[in-house]
């Protein structure tokens, strides 16, 4: 797990909310999970702050991935992630921020999600209505609500 920051530091540190950074934002979030095209949308995710890997095979339709703070999430190679997934990397009900990252080649369900501070290892598979709140070792299959594991993927199989 990554450690939680105080969100109210990091906002003031980094300038989260700095026009017209937070404008841009806010708009491509929105406009985004519904933009057909994963190539446009893929560079315009750059655009907005995450770090995503040049292989990033797909990111599905009506996906949020968190807008006030994409430059805390990080996206590796040849990951899939299914419609309707959730990846956000702040918490509101305890004023903390944190990172995600998402292993090469791992696969998220859809209406799966990702909650601040987990790391998601390569290989590894987060099956689809998941809630991960903690970090999910490479190669193992997750699923449930909280998330646990369901057993190892074999090699080859994404």
């Amino acid at each position: 797990m990554f450690p939680r920051a105080d969100r109210d530091r990091y906002e003031r540190d980094y300038g989260t909310y700095r026009q017209p950074r937070h404008f841009l934002r806010k708009v491509l979030g929105r406009a985004l999970p519904r933009l057909p095209g994963f190539r446009l949308r893929r560079r315009l995710y750059r655009l907005m702050g995450l770090d995503l890997h040049p292989g990033v095979k797909f990111i599905g339709l009506d996906t949020y991935l968190d807008d006030v703070f994409p430059e805390l999430i990080t996206i590796g190679a040849g990951v899939v992630i299914a419609f309707r997934a959730t990846l956000v990397a702040h918490d509101d009900a305890t004023r903390t921020v944190a990172r995600i990252l998402v292993g090469d080649n791992a696969f998220i369900g859809t209406g799966a999600i990702v909650l601040p501070g987990v790391e998601i290892g390569a290989g590894a598979v987060v099956g689809a209505g998941a809630v991960v709140n903690r970090d999910v070792p490479a190669g193992v299959r997750v699923g449930g609500v909280p998330a646990r594991p369901l057993g190892r993927e074999k090699a080859g199989n994404l």
